[in-house]
């Protein structure tokens, strides 16, 4: 969280409004935001089945 924070806030200073920090292997690297939402985008049934057995 630390890093998406630290690349948004230097885009932010270089005025890359419009984008935003993605996460792409390790490296973390900025995307337009069109580019993330022109699919949409489901958790699969089996991670939601991971997530309610914490629950």
């Amino acid at each position: 969280a630390t890093r998406f924070g630290w690349h948004a806030v230097e885009a932010a200073h270089r005025g890359d409004f419009g984008m935003m920090t993605a996460l792409r292997g390790t490296d973390i690297t900025m995307v337009p935001i069109a580019e993330a939402v022109t699919e949409l985008k489901t958790v699969p049934v089996d991670r939601m089945d991971e997530a309610e057995s914490v629950f």
